[in-house]
């Protein structure tokens, strides 16, 4: 047997006012873009008329004002009920939707220039009477927003607005997801009723159920039934559809807590059908080659003016010790692909095997020469070279030993996802002081975290930031060994 909890009708309590308007949430909803309008159109008049008094010592032709406030607003109408700012949720709350207002209406106001231009009908408008249109009726469709939702949650508080009554039906064993009942309300709706169907519903109890919700619906004029079942069960929910096909109501089904969390990702279009995005790709392609441009760019204006000192690096390691000038190891670069990354030498030894030794302070396998490069982090120069290759990216996360990789890999769990992006010559790590030897376990893990930060925050502007911040990093030398 189904469970019933009737919840308190609308004028109900003790301190209700005793006049009631019965005015339903959707006609306040609807004639928000109305009211909108109209102060668009007068304010575009009345800016007109203001400019022509002040400029000619009298009023002028209001007519092409007229025009021009229809248009206007039939624009920025238009425009802001695509990006559903008419929604109840957000007429109450005019922070979050300052920003959106102001972006469609400068975007109306620059359609309509390049327009004018196009068909050279510029010369009709005062540019002073514009500016004073855009400016007042920005003012005033943010001022008509303010006491709307004013307005709106007031009438929502008291018992003067006739509120949509809603049924919401669940099961036994399903958890309606937290604050469900919280938010129907906050929106100017009430639960008038919640019907509780048993875990496991016969055919003959689920129709009594249905009778007596159908019965409920038709009496009280219920406008809204949301259903709060398992979607592993769609036999429940055909079942359910079909018996309430009947009545002339819409009938919403909640996500549950699986799907609701699916619903928070991006729908994204594949072919002839439509995905939900569970992991996206961190970079677009857009992206990809912006950031490709901005390494080839620097990496070749930079590298004409490095030569002759790096020649003089080179010459000094040489005349150190017979060994290789450049060193070379194997590291995991984007998606994991294996590289060859060059340094300039400067140990006595050239590790690349399944095990290999960081380097730390007072090392004595570094040499003299060394020394000073690793302090300065010279020796990292040379990767200028795989950048043109394309192994790498001035920014991003700096590349270890394939040894470090697999030792880490199996410690920290997001190890792995800073090769996600090419690795770089510096990083947000470095130039946050995570620079150097990680002989501590939570050196790396912070390492790893300001990796993560950058791969999920990348833009052009936080690379040059990087650059910047990278030579006064170094010349500290903080952690260098």
């Amino acid at each position: 047997m189904a469970l019933l909890h009737e919840g308190p009708r609308a004028g109900a309590t003790s301190n209700a006012p005793r006049w009631n308007v019965p005015l339903k949430v959707n006609v306040l909803l609807q004639s928000s873009p109305l009211l909108e309008a109209m102060s668009v159109v007068l304010l575009s008049i009345a800016s007109g008329m203001v400019y022509d008094l002040v400029s000619f010592g009298h009023f002028g032709e209001y007519g092409r004002n007229f025009g021009l406030g229809v248009v206007v607003a039939a624009l920025f109408s238009t425009s802001a009920y695509a990006r559903g700012l008419y929604l109840s949720s957000e007429l109450r709350s005019l922070a979050s939707q300052i920003k959106e207002v102001a972006l469609i209406w400068t975007a109306v106001f620059l359609c309509l220039s390049v327009v004018a231009l196009a068909l050279k009908v510029g010369d009709m408008f005062s540019r002073q009477a514009l500016i004073l249109f855009f400016v007042t009726g920005l003012g005033g469709i943010i001022f008509v927003r303010l006491g709307a939702g004013r307005l709106f949650a007031s009438l929502t508080r008291s018992d003067m607005l006739a509120k949509p009554q809603v049924v919401i039906v669940t099961q036994s064993d399903v958890r309606v997801p937290s604050g469900v009942v919280q938010a129907i309300e906050a929106s100017g709706c009430q639960v008038c009723q919640t019907i509780t169907l048993p875990a496991a519903s016969s055919e003959s109890s689920l129709l009594e159920c249905m009778d007596k919700l159908i019965e409920h619906v038709r009496r009280r004029s219920v406008d809204e039934i949301v259903l709060a079942v398992s979607w592993a069960d769609i036999s429940l929910i055909e079942k359910i559809t079909a018996h309430l096909c009947v009545v002339a109501v819409p009938v919403r089904l909640l996500p549950d807590h699986v799907v609701s969390a699916l619903l928070k990702r991006p729908v994204v279009n594949l072919g002839g059908t439509r995905a939900i995005e569970l992991q996206s790709a961190p970079l677009t392609a857009p992206q990809l080659l912006m950031k490709r441009l901005f390494d080839l760019v620097l990496t070749t204006v930079a590298l004409p003016f490095l030569l002759p000192p790096l020649a003089v690096v080179a010459a000094l390691i040489a005349l150190e010790s017979r060994a290789p000038v450049l060193f070379c190891q194997r590291r995991a670069g984007f998606n994991g692909r294996t590289f060859k990354i060059y340094k300039f030498r400067t140990m006595t030894i050239l590790e690349d095997g399944p095990i290999v030794r960081q380097a730390c302070r007072g090392d004595p396998r570094v040499t003299r020469v060394g020394r000073i490069l690793r302090r300065f982090s010279i020796d990292e120069i040379p990767q200028l070279w795989n950048v043109l290759k394309g192994d790498m990216s001035l920014v991003g996360p700096r590349p270890h030993a394939l040894a470090h990789d697999s030792e880490y890999s199996q410690i920290i769990s997001l190890y792995p996802a800073r090769h996600k992006v090419k690795p770089g010559v510096t990083g947000w790590a470095q130039i946050n002081g995570w620079r150097g030897a990680t002989p501590d376990v939570y050196m790396m893990i912070k390492r790893v975290e300001h990796d993560m930060w950058y791969v999920n925050n990348w833009s052009v502007w936080l690379d040059i930031k990087i650059m910047l911040l990278t030579i006064p990093r170094i010349w500290t030398g903080r952690n260098a060994v």
